[in-house]
């Protein structure tokens, strides 16, 4: 489900993030002419795992080393994590585990 909030500013968009797939997982499309910006995300791996966020190809963050359960909350930030302009947000995973949680971003 994806719902939009624009009482904060620009609009909002909340996603759901819900993916299995080893290697790239398009997240976000990127669209021309256009920058993702990622204000906020939570999610949940159900096993061990190394996750990397990516603006199509560029590297956003390193590689993150997660345990089996383990979770991550980014609170919202004003420096959101910012695609190059036309990329779509990506999570690259070491392995095809069960990822799920939600992300809120802007996209314009």
């Amino acid at each position: 489900m994806t719902t939009r909030d624009d009482t904060v500013g620009p609009s909002v968009i909340q996603a759901a993030l819900d993916f299995t797939g080893a290697g790239d997982n398009t997240i976000i499309s990127g669209t021309i002419n256009q920058r993702i910006k990622v204000l906020q995300l939570f999610f949940v791996v159900n096993a061990a795992v190394n996750l990397k966020f990516k603006s199509g190809s560029a590297e956003l963050t390193g590689v993150m080393n997660f345990q089996a359960n383990g979770s991550m909350f980014m609170d919202y930030i004003q420096l959101p994590l910012t695609c190059n302009e036309g990329d779509s947000f990506i999570i690259n995973s070491s392995a095809g585990i069960q990822i799920s949680g939600t992300i809120w971003y802007t996209q314009g």
